[in-house]
Order: structure tokens, then sequence, then C-alpha cells
């Protein structure tokens, strides 16, 4: 394990030159899962950007992994009990950083970069068709020396969370799942993507302002949001300007140079479609299931019936005001959910 402390700053590169191998950084090219050397400096300027806003003292930190090293950013007390937070795709560590201010007081917090994700892990991506994600986590919890912890993801990070608590149910103590895919078919968000993404994908900065709660949320014009984070908005639209999301979800071709559609339709049915009943059934540590009332991929008082009937000691919360990014768009509220149940 590679440590460094600081209260502000990200290691390795400056907003002028790409990061060279060693010294913390990546020890493969990044350049791999970026369209551009300015589409990377974008993103990582934006990222340390972000970085300097966290206003606790924390550590980054590498461990090794079977998919290389990954990055972390770690607050709070180290004799406190671990939570690890895993963001979904093209999610990176400091997007949890009210988070680690928050949650940091209780807990080790450690905010992961998944590899082959923006960030500052090797760009070596695990598979989402089959246990490399599970196993990676395994991976990092045993260089960190931690045998069981609380774990924590949203989206595609929440599947991760889930199948780990399935798949090792000894190396954990609570898992927390924020708006997560897996449990029911989702609905694809067609209207979304067409009508804000595609049309401005050109451009980052008319795509950040044109993400607000509501894009990601509801499609009903009614109800009252919270205020979305507008780091997010910013991740996504530069994300979806320069990043490679065919590579880092491996359904890229490197030898014909072409997106594999079947590996595609594959990772796909896993966003939005659920895991087998036996397979849900075999969670059966305590988790709780936090979702936003303004849930766009499913509907959140069907899904938590559904998980609390098959996934045995599961607690339900629904948050008002809030979409599929319910822990961005009502931090206050959903940090305090996941503090009181972590604690309990």
């Amino acid at each position: 394990m590679q440590q460094r402390t600081g209260a502000e700053g990200v290691l390795g590169g400056t907003r002028d030159t790409l990061p060279a191998a060693g010294a913390g950084n990546p020890t493969v090219d990044p350049l791999k899962l970026y369209k551009s050397v300015d589409g990377y400096r974008a993103i990582m300027e934006w990222y340390e950007s972000l970085v300097e806003k966290i206003g606790v003292p924390f550590e980054a930190l590498y461990v090794n992994t079977r998919f290389g090293r990954t990055h972390m950013l770690a607050a709070g007390p180290k004799e406190a009990p671990a939570l690890f937070l895993i963001s979904g795709v093209a999610g990176c560590a400091p997007l949890w950083r009210k988070q680690l201010e928050s949650l940091s007081a209780n807990f080790r917090v450690y905010a992961l970069d998944i590899p082959g994700q923006p960030g500052r892990s090797d760009p070596n991506p695990p598979s989402f068709l089959n246990d490399d994600y599970c196993d990676w986590l395994v991976d990092v919890l045993d260089d960190l020396g931690i045998e069981r912890a609380h774990v924590a993801g949203i989206s595609a990070g929440a599947w991760i969370a889930m199948r780990f608590g399935s798949l090792h149910p000894g190396r954990v103590r609570k898992v927390v799942m924020l708006g997560p895919t897996g449990i029911s078919s989702a609905w694809l968000p067609v209207k979304i993507w067409l009508g804000r993404v595609a049309q401005k994908w050109k451009n980052a900065d008319v795509l950040q302002d044109d993400l607000t709660a509501k894009s990601v949320s509801s499609k009903s014009p009614g109800g009252t949001f919270g205020t979305f984070d507008r780091q997010l908005a910013r991740a996504m639209a530069l994300c979806t300007r320069h990043y490679r999301v065919d590579r880092s979800l491996g359904i890229y071709n490197e030898a014909t140079g072409k997106v594999n559609l079947w590996q595609g339709l594959r990772v796909l049915r896993k966003f939005f479609l659920p895991e087998a009943e036996a397979t849900l059934r075999q969670f059966q540590v305590p988790g709780l299931l936090i979702f936003g009332e303004h849930e766009v991929l499913y509907d959140p008082h069907a899904v938590g019936r559904k998980a609390q009937r098959l996934m045995g000691d599961i607690r339900v919360e629904v948050v008002a005001g809030a979409g599929h990014a319910a822990i961005y768009d009502r931090p206050e509220v959903v940090d305090n959910l996941v503090t009181g149940f972590l604690k309990a």
C-alpha cells in the first residue's frame, strides 16, 4: 500500500503535463480511456479542483489489486469502522466529497476510484459479466489489512456492493445501496438521452448547464427537488464528451477497432434487467436501500417491496425531493440515514 497525506490537492500530474509512471501515478497509459489528451486533461483538472473542496483532513492512498493499483481518498479515524464508497459508471472518488466530510466523524471512509473509470486508478476495468468487481474489492480490503467493512454504492456501484455482500458475507458488516441496478427491470431513459445528452454532447459546458435533478429523475413535471450537485452535472457532461465508456465497460474490441455489440448487449442486460431471484436471495447481510421518490429507472416503492421479499434483512427509504442520485440531490437527508443505519 502506498500512502500520502494532504488536506488539499490530488497526487500526480499537473495541469500542463500528463502523469508519468511511478510516484503515485497509474502505471498504464491513462489515455486508453479518453478520446484525446485534451479530454484527459479537462477531466483531471475537474478532478483536482473537486478534491481541493474537501473540507476535512484526508489521505490519498494506493493499494495493489489484480486489476492494477486502486487509488482512494480516505478520511476519518483509522480505528473507526471502515466504510467503502463505490461510484457508478464514470464516477470517481471526489464525487463523495460531502460524504467524506459528514461520514468521517463516525467511520474511516474510503472513497474509491474504480479501475477503468475516471480517476487515479489504473485503467484496467473489471468485467460486469462475472465476479471481477467482487474480486477487486476483496483485493482492496486485503491490501489495507481490513477483515470486515461497511460497503455503500450508488447505481452500478450499488450493484457491486450488493454482489459483494452476497458472495463475501464474512467480509461485510452492512451494505448501503443507493438507487441500485440489478434488483428489478429498469426503464431505458431514451427521452433523457435523446433530448438532453445526444443533442449537446459536443459541448460539455452547454450539457452541464442543462443537466438538473429533473434530467436524471422523474419524467413527471411535478415534484420539488433538492439542489442538484453541479459537480455531478459537470462530471456527467465531461465524461459524455471525453470519456471512452466503451473501453471502460469492456465492450470495445481492440483487434477490430469496433464495439462488440454482443458484449454490449450483455452489459446492458446487467444494467437494465434484474439478477435472478435465486441470486437476490443469496443476499443475507443487513442492507439499506435508498431511493429518490422521482427515480427515473423504476418504481422505487415496487423495487423496495421486491427487495424486502427476496433479500432478507432489508430496510427501505424513499427520499422526497430526490431522483436517481438521491445522495447528491439531498445529501443532508441521505447522509443521516446512512449514519443511523450503520451505527444502529
